[in-house]
């Protein structure tokens, strides 16, 4: 008899399910699209490298548990929302004479089934989501999808199961125990609560809405002026004056709203707009708490998805350093060392059995310390930050250099001409992004550098922005000396580069890959005890889009769970506040109102209370992309795609609940 009320009431309170159902459908479909990203074909690509792939499996598993405690949250609000909204219906069982342990299985079954069918939607719908995630991804990635095949993944669906059933069964208890707290009295009047406004002195409002304004635009020149460098003190204060200013808007903007309005009287006295604004002011003071938090997800929501989106041209942006070589090592010099051999990379790979092949061309070459620093060469052109960025970076000690022999042999390789240099001379090579300012302007005005007690002149106009390595990372600094140098110079590394020849690329590839994975797996420590650290430029281009790839999942996990909850939230308010003012509703149809001014201010109320977190989580967006783009450079494409996710989520949420509310009122009503 249980099993067919429950069944019955969920069959009659669809509309009110609606939300709610909605939010763990795509909870579940999100959550198991995210854990089958390991099995889907874009990743297989990546998965090659041992480190990525174990780190894409901490990542998903820390991140998992993180969004199981924001789901379970959710959902436990969400059904709260819904018992309360039938506190008059439970409350009209005890009256028949239902005891309460009985109530509690009416909604223990109520449960389960809007679980059960939620949970097989969503990982259906979240098989067919994660196909078209895969190739997104690697369309952002790069990554070549010559065999795409239908994938699902079993063990996705298997944490999915327990996870949410996890959360279902914590959310069975917590029903028991609300039920029993819950007094016959306190069920039958549940509809009269009155909300309680915050504020109401027009003065204060002002006063505390100015303050806010102050704070919030306080913070913005802040943030925009010192970055978000996370190391500095300074964005600790400045995110604590954002959250402050956010918290304190949200408090008074409803008042100092509505105090605004009334000074025009045709807008305030116009149809029924004294009744709307009177509804929004109640909503909002009485959620202001949670309005902040939901504007404070909205952004870390939209940076999210704009920075996931825009992560192709910043990789882009980072794979500018030298590609002409194909593979490079270097041997990290041990100055302890009483034997020469042990510090030479061409005694090292001898020592090992390894040897070039004659379709592969190679140079060995040494990297020397100096006594002069970047900081001492640029100081008169470096900011006080930038100089401050070179220690960060481990750039403020000795400068490397390169001799001019050297250099010439790597030259010779790519199939460039040598350069001359006379004893009194040096070459600039540097494209490091701190000090591209300060550089251009250092060889501008001066022609020469001390080093020691001798000046060297430099022989190039413009720095030289090739690498002397396979290096995707393009922050680096060389001077080429002469062989002749007398200056004070300190072995730092012995190396080698390799070029290959095309008609054997795959051949040299699986040579040279395997051999710096031995070299990382400590295979050839018995033989030499040499520190020797190896990549192909492939092995390079792997490591960045695995790191790039987490941040796509990060970012887009992240930011629709935190979408969903913040719409959720938000509608869930919006239909307790719709059932709670009934009574107002009915008074409005007893004054004569019609049904369509109803639906009309019910659509205004609804988009005023659903885009008013968005829309200062819009401006948050807007400056933290700005700080934020020294590091991604945002596109117009990146923008499209996010305002895409963002809006159809948004807006689904939005019009679902105008119509939910719409529903509440006309059937109150009736």
């Amino acid at each position: 008899m249980f099993s067919k009320i429950a069944v019955n009431n969920v069959k009659r309170s669809f509309r009110d399910y609606s939300i709610y159902f909605l939010t763990l459908t795509l909870a579940v479909c999100i959550f198991y699209s995210f854990n089958s990203i390991e099995s889907q074909n874009a990743i297989l690509e990546l998965n090659k490298n041992p480190i990525f792939h174990d780190s894409l499996n901490k990542l998903i598993t820390g991140t998992s548990i993180f969004v199981s405690f924001v789901l379970g949250g959710l959902i436990i609000y969400a059904n709260n929302f819904l018992i309360k909204k039938r506190k008059k219906e439970l409350g009209i069982y005890m009256t028949l004479g239902m005891p309460k342990r009985k109530i509690s299985k009416i909604l223990l079954f109520e449960t389960f089934l809007i679980g059960l069918v939620s949970l097989i939607v969503g990982i259906l719908l979240g098989i067919l989501v994660s196909q078209g995630l895969s190739l997104l991804v690697a369309n952002i990635l790069g990554v070549n999808l010559n065999h795409y095949q239908f994938i699902i993944s079993l063990s996705a669906v298997i944490k999915s199961v327990v996870y949410f059933g996890i959360i279902y069964g914590l959310v069975m208890i917590f029903n028991q125990y609300t039920i029993s707290k819950y007094k016959l009295i306190d069920m039958l009047h549940a509809s009269k609560k009155n909300e309680e406004v915050k504020l109401k002195n027009a003065f204060i409002s002002v006063l505390v809405f100015t303050l806010s304004v102050i704070l919030l635009v306080t913070a913005y020149v802040r943030v925009l002026e010192t970055g978000l460098d996370a190391a500095n003190t300074e964005l600790f204060i400045t995110v604590i004056m954002g959250v402050f200013g956010t918290l304190f808007f949200f408090f008074s903007t409803s008042s100092f709203f509505i105090h605004v309005v009334k000074k025009n009287k045709k807008v305030y006295l116009k149809g029924i707009n004294i009744f709307i604004l009177r509804q929004i002011n109640n909503k909002i003071n009485t959620n202001f708490l949670s309005m902040t938090l939901i504007c404070l997800m909205l952004f870390l929501t939209i940076t999210l998805l704009f920075t996931a989106f825009d992560l192709k041209g910043t990789i882009d942006r980072s794979l500018e350093g030298n590609k002409e070589f194909d593979a490079s090592a270097f041997l990290v010099v041990d100055n302890e060392s009483e034997d020469p051999r042990e510090n030479d990379i061409e005694e090292y790979l001898k020592d090992i059995n390894f040897t070039f092949e004659n379709n592969e061309k190679y140079a060995f070459y040494s990297e020397y310390k100096l006594s002069l620093t970047i900081e001492d060469l640029l100081s008169d052109y470096l900011s006080e930050q930038e100089q401050v960025d070179l220690v960060k970076d481990y750039l403020g000690g000795p400068m490397s250099a390169i001799k001019l022999s050297d250099y010439n042999s790597i030259l010779e390789i790519t199939g460039n001409e040598s350069i001359q240099l006379s004893d009194d001379e040096v070459l600039v090579l540097s494209s490091y992004d701190n000090i591209t300012d300060a550089l251009p302007e250092f060889m501008e005005n001066e022609d020469s550098i001390q080093i020691e007690d001798k000046e060297y002149t430099i022989k190039n106009d413009v720095a030289i922005e090739k690498n002397i390595k396979a290096n995707l990372d393009s922050d680096f600094f060389y001077l080429v000396i002469p062989d002749n140098f007398d200056g004070d110079l300190e072995l730092e590394s012995t190396n080698f580069n390799v070029i290959y020849d095309e008609r054997y690329f795959d051949e040299s590839e699986e040579r040279f890959s395997t051999l710096f994975n031995d070299m990382w797996d400590n295979k050839y420590r018995d033989v030499s005890p040499a520190l020797v650290i190896g990549n192909t430029l492939n092995q390079i281009k792997d490591r960045q889009n695995g790191m790039a790839a987490m941040v796509v999942f990060i970012g887009l996990f992240l930011g629709l769970i935190f979408i969903i909850s913040s719409a959720a939230v938000m509608a869930l308010q919006q239909l307790s506040d719709a059932s709670e003012s009934l009574g107002r509703y009915k008074a409005l149809k007893r004054i004569g109102v019609t049904e369509r001014m109803i639906n009309k201010a019910i659509l205004k109320q609804s988009f005023i209370y659903f885009f008013a977190p968005l829309s200062l989580a819009i401006v948050h967006s807007i400056v933290g992309i700005i700080a934020l783009n020294d590091i991604f450079s945002f596109h117009y494409e990146s923008i499209i795609v996010s305002t895409l996710f963002l809006g159809i989520i948004y807006g689904v949420y939005f019009y679902s609940t105008y119509v939910g509310v719409k529903n509440v009122v006309k059937n109150g009503n009736s």
